[in-house]
């Protein structure tokens, strides 16, 4: 049989010289002697040789994706595909994030909504949306993402819009959350969410009290606004205990040390409630806005923080990577839009109120920008970038982010935009033994 060791095997010896092999597309970790080990890798050059393997072995091998038949990798590239065309194809779902104003109450100086106008949704705009909604006859379900902008500054429009739901709208929703900047999440708010429950909601805090004052002024006043927020933070907690409430804390490498502190201060603050706090990378441009500049985490330091605040159990994540189809940005999904307060539809939020991104209006059959859904769609994947195609990682990327990797393409862009935590220069080998050291979960061959 024309048998190859699988393009997606790892052999590494760990630092405690434990030799491992670790396979992508099973994402199976086998431990084993060291003269089979070394067998391996001379299959990998030559792979005449494991037709010399027990038969049992070889068995093991097969069923670990460890070795396969010549064309098993070029087939299960093609599935691969498939299943994530498929998954962002599909209509069953409807994605609708909603933007019902793109004013807000904070100034902050990094937000990428440059040049944005204060518009707020009108009844007619309102009546569009429901019609849109009903238009998606196939959706079976549909999820509401609140948006802005700051969208309760828009409480009124939210109410409205959630009524005529109710009243209207046969088809079920499925799920409701809200990126807010908790301001302005006073008892009104928390009694109307009490009736229609958030699955969660998301608060951003910009590090400690004091650098956060700084950059989340209020913006008529310039007052600062962090005390208000963990005063609104406590009432959602109690008021709201089945809503997970996601608190994004912004580093960048000037206040990298703020979310250690603010995650033990508030982790303290909030014990056994409904309530995770994380790291939030912020993303700020070189002048040129074609990379990250200085002050911003590269991907590779990002990956070597969260590894680090991961194995210290700062945070809970994974650190064993797990096999992935890339299919929840609404930026690559058929079926997802962001609908801004004229009625224009956007597909990522990164474009909210450039007019240059609107892909076509709500009430309005025919795209202005069919050529940008195009791009984002298909013209982002995977499968059109050869240094993806042939990445031993690909089985377990999470997949580049669709406008990165536009701005790449098209607007003279520089960005790393691997997002495999394992493929840090070094981090493999960390990660596969760090699972190793503290699951034992390998099997030993």
């Amino acid at each position: 049989m024309n048998y190859v060791i699988s393009k997606y095997v790892y052999l590494f010896a760990s630092s405690k010289n434990d030799h491992l092999i670790y396979c992508s597309r099973s994402n199976t970790f086998l431990k084993t002697k060291r003269d089979l080990f070394e067998y391996l890798k001379q299959c990998q050059e030559d792979s005449s040789l494991i037709n010399d393997l027990d038969s049992d072995l070889l068995e093991l091998l097969k069923k670990n994706k460890i070795i396969v038949l010549g064309d098993e990798d070029n087939n299960f590239l093609l599935e691969h595909q498939f299943t994530e065309d498929s998954n962002c194809y599909e209509r069953s779902g409807l994605g609708l994030v909603l933007v019902p104003t793109l004013a807000c109450n904070f100034d902050c100086p990094y937000c990428f909504e440059t040049g944005k106008r204060a518009c707020t949704m009108s009844d007619e705009i309102i009546e569009h949306l429901i019609s849109f909604i009903k238009m998606h006859t196939e959706a079976q379900s549909f999820n509401i993402t609140w948006y802005g902008g700051e969208p309760l500054l828009a409480f009124g429009k939210i109410r409205k819009i959630m009524e005529r739901i109710d009243s209207d709208i046969s088809i079920p929703l499925r799920g409701q959350s809200i990126i807010t900047n908790g301001y302005l999440f006073n008892s009104e708010v928390i009694n109307f969410f009490k009736d229609h429950p958030l699955n969660s909601i998301q608060i951003t805090l910009d590090g400690k009290k004091e650098r956060h004052d700084n950059l989340r002024k209020q913006k008529i006043t310039g007052d600062g606004t962090y005390d208000q927020i963990i005063r609104n933070i406590d009432n959602i907690l109690t008021e709201l205990p089945d809503t997970k409430l996601s608190i994004r804390v912004n580093i960048e490498k000037n206040n990298i040390e703020d979310f250690n502190i603010l995650n033990a201060e508030l982790s303290e603050r909030w014990k056994n409630k409904n309530v995770v706090l994380y790291p939030g990378i912020l993303r700020i441009d070189n002048e040129a806005q074609t990379a990250l500049s200085c002050a911003s985490f590269n991907k590779w330091e990002e990956h070597e923080l969260f590894f680090d605040l991961t194995t210290n159990r700062i945070i809970e994540d994974s650190i064993f990577p797990t096999l992935f189809h890339n299919q929840n940005c609404c930026a690559t999904r058929l079926n997802a839009y962001i609908i801004g307060p004229r009625g224009e539809i956007y597909k990522c939020w990164n474009d909210v109120s450039d007019d240059k991104k609107i892909i076509g209006y709500i009430n309005e059959e025919k795209l202005t920008n069919p050529a940008l859904l195009y791009k984002y769609i298909v013209g982002s994947k995977w499968y059109h970038n050869n240094e993806c195609v042939n990445c031993f990682f690909l089985p377990i990327c999470h997949g580049n982010c669709a406008w990165y990797r536009l701005r790449n393409q098209y607007e003279n862009g520089k960005y790393n935009l691997c997002q495999c935590m394992q493929s840090a220069p070094d981090m493999l080998d960390k990660c596969l033994e760090h699972y190793y050291d503290e699951y034992k979960a390998e099997k030993h061959i």
